[in-house]
């Protein structure tokens, strides 16, 4: 695993679908002074994770 991927990946909880990763985007969302929450899919396990950045379209 190199230094990216570690970074994007390795230390970040993996949703196996888009709708678990949303799910847990909105119950942290819901939190007092939450940030808004997005979900994207990883390019490097394949899998989704939440960030705090808007994911670039």
């Amino acid at each position: 695993m190199d230094e990216r991927e570690f970074r994007a990946c390795g230390r970040k909880k993996r949703y196996d679908t888009r709708v678990d990763a949303k799910k847990a985007a909105e119950r942290s969302s819901r939190r007092k002074d939450a940030p808004k929450i997005f979900v994207y899919e990883c390019p490097y396990c394949g899998g989704w994770h939440l960030t705090h950045r808007r994911p670039a379209r």
